[in-house]
């Protein structure tokens, strides 16, 4: 029941997020260079520092910045701990269909009932309308895990222009 009324709240709170996005254009080195300092921190001890900054790109539409802000929430590694949350954006991740984040969030879920499962599908829906691959401008396509292998991974990337540079979408108050 706890989960439930969490899950109502979030939902009822994510109505904030319907004002209107600004687009902001940045150059890909600056855009990369940031991004790939926070996954790095991430490998350390004091991992959760990299928080706010793996938030920021989680809400650019990054999949696995997205995933691991799920899991700090889950955890409650560099923010207090909010299942809630975490599942909205592992949930979210998912869109590049990586199979060890989907076991993880299956098995957390599995045992959730059937309405609040309903509830957790509707609010990462609206969490993908405002992060996810279209609304981030973002493409996804199969490439190889390694050159010339035959496995193929299905991955999400921003869309650079041709100056090399890559479009975000922010919503005010998110």
């Amino acid at each position: 029941m706890k989960m439930l009324m969490t899950l109502t709240a979030v939902l009822l709170s994510s109505q904030v997020f319907a004002s209107a996005p600004e687009e902001v254009v940045i150059k890909d080195f600056e855009y990369t260079n940031k991004y790939e300092l926070a996954l790095r921190q991430t490998k350390h001890s004091d991992k959760g520092k990299a928080f706010p900054v793996l938030l920021e790109y989680a809400k650019y539409g990054e999949k696995l910045a997205q995933y691991m802000v799920g899991t700090f929430y889950l955890s409650g590694i560099g923010t207090d701990a909010n299942p809630t949350e975490g599942l909205i954006w592992i949930g979210t991740a998912l869109e590049q269909r990586t199979a060890e984040w989907q076991r993880t969030y299956d098995s957390i879920t599995a045992k959730l009932p059937d309405d609040q499962k309903t509830i957790l599908n509707d609010l990462v829906k609206k969490r993908i309308e405002l992060y996810g691959v279209q609304a981030q401008k973002m493409s996804c396509r199969n490439e190889a895990a390694v050159m010339g292998s035959n496995k193929r991974y299905h991955v999400c990337t921003k869309i650079r222009d041709g100056a090399q540079r890559v479009t975000v979408v922010k919503y005010p108050n998110s």
